[in-house]
């Protein structure tokens, strides 16, 4: 996810890898796409741990993805998995890892 979609992540850009972080993460995370992305709704999030000594975190991420989401059609449905390895936690690195 990129920093300019109206989440707060760069706020957290720099700060230690605390439980109280990661759940801050989160909530941007679901607040930003549930407004912005209709045809998204997030089943489950679970932290995943990258790289503790540097602050690097990522996450696996199960959702729904209505393909006509945006026309207000909620009848096809289709259940995505991935893995983000988000790296907005650890000091001075990008927003997204490739």
């Amino acid at each position: 996810m990129r920093l300019d979609l109206g989440s707060d992540l760069r706020a957290l850009r720099g700060e230690n890898l605390t439980a109280v972080n990661v759940l801050r993460a989160y909530a941007e995370m679901v607040t930003t796409v549930h407004e912005q992305e209709p045809a998204v709704r997030f089943r489950t999030i679970e932290p995943d741990l990258v790289d503790g000594r540097n602050g690097a975190i990522g996450f696996l991420i199960s959702y729904v993805f209505y393909p006509y989401g945006h026309l207000g059609d909620y009848s096809v449905a289709e259940d995505v998995d991935l893995r983000v390895p988000v790296t907005t936690l650890a000091r001075g690195s990008g927003a997204v890892t490739p």
